[in-house]
């Protein structure tokens, strides 16, 4: 039996590539000799995490359709997070850098971009039966929207090809509160949100703080799903999703992203205190997520239409916190038998791995 498509809604990849300063053309095998190679000094300095993911290891995976992000942020640098800027017109020329890594990946037949219905059924189709010259496709999304300088600006942004906006990231920034902190909309946020409805834009709440999230919710009447979140009432943590929220996105059709990491699913992690990544010892395989899969299906009243995946796999972190068995993006084709073994029938299976999010984009974009 072929592969699957596999659909991730959360690839930083850009980010990836330019804060990270990784050639995603490689294999990430070939990424990490690179690393290993660096001084001492550059490597204590610039933990980058162990490289999960690359062009190569998504073909080799057939992850062939992502949400990849323009993912740059207001917040000054403390600890670990050192990659946000101090002022927003940083973050707008970061972002722009981020939409010209893409452009550049798309003249070299890397990736497609997919802005509309066609574009989204010849990606079905092309990854049928891919070759290894058959591109990523990608629907650009953002992660905080700082990079939109006002709403006058959301039309540059849906030309290059945006579609998905999460307005919030970590800390708060010009239009709205996000992780970690308390707070909700901004007095821009509103003229933001009614330019991305104009446009046709598709909302993330992803990272909003839990006020920001209902002020949002109440009134945006648009599409809307969380690309990369799981459950509070799984493992604990602002980070996550209530319950009240989870059914907010299954009453409006939405997705939610399954992520990839120990930190999302070891119920002894709590966000607010997280363990340090390089002498955590990791305990779950990818099964970690079943629990948070029942727990949507049994809001949902038994249903597994809003489960999708968004590994956010190099997000801030790789392999070492990763499920303890995936090495590269490439073994996301092993979620299927975990799955299976859970008790899911194949259809329900690949509704996870891709029709879930088929269907979400296929209602945003005929409404």
């Amino acid at each position: 039996m072929p592969q699957p498509l596999i659909i991730d809604l959360h690839l930083d990849l850009a980010w990836d590539a330019i804060y990270w300063n990784r050639d995603l053309t490689l294999t990430a095998h070939e990424v990490r000799h690179q690393e290993s190679s660096e001084p001492p000094q550059v490597a204590s300095d610039y933990d980058v995490g162990i490289c999960t993911v690359t062009f190569p290891e998504m073909r080799k995976g057939k992850v062939g359709l992502m949400l990849s992000t323009i993912m740059s942020r207001i917040q000054s640098r403390a600890g670990a997070m050192r990659d946000g800027m101090r002022t927003q017109e940083q973050a707008i020329a970061m972002g722009r850098g981020h939409l010209a890594y893409y452009q550049i990946m798309e003249r070299q037949g890397q990736i497609k971009s997919v802005r509309s219905l066609i574009d989204l059924e010849e990606a079905e189709e092309a990854w049928k039966n891919p070759t290894d010259q058959t591109p990523i496709y990608h629907i650009l999304s953002m992660e905080s929207a700082d990079p939109i300088i006002d709403p006058k600006d959301v039309k540059f942004w849906w030309d290059a090809g945006l579609r998905v906006v999460g307005p919030a990231h970590f800390g708060h920034n010009t239009y709205i509160h996000g992780t970690d902190t308390v707070g909700g909309l901004k007095p821009p946020a509103k003229d933001l949100y009614k330019a991305m409805r104009d446009a046709g834009m598709i909302l993330d709440i992803t990272h909003m703080a839990d006020q920001a999230v209902w002020e949002s919710l109440e009134i945006w009447d648009g599409p809307v799903m969380a690309s990369h979140c799981v459950c509070r009432s799984v493992v604990k943590g602002q980070r996550h999703l209530t319950d009240e929220m989870i059914q907010e996105i299954i009453r409006r059709r939405g997705v939610i992203g399954m992520v990839f990491c120990q930190h999302f699913i070891d119920p002894e992690i709590e966000w607010e205190n997280p363990p340090d990544k390089n002498t955590h010892v990791s305990k779950y395989g990818m099964d970690g997520l079943i629990p948070h899969i029942e727990h949507i299906k049994n809001l949902a009243g038994g249903s597994l239409e809003n489960i999708a995946i968004g590994t956010d796999l190099d997000g801030g972190f790789g392999a070492e916190i990763a499920p303890t068995d995936i090495d590269t993006i490439s073994d996301l084709q092993d979620f299927s038998p975990v799955l299976n073994k859970a008790g899911y029938s194949e259809s329900e299976v690949l509704g996870i791995l891709n029709g879930n999010a088929l269907r979400f984009f296929r209602d945003a974009w005929t409404e």
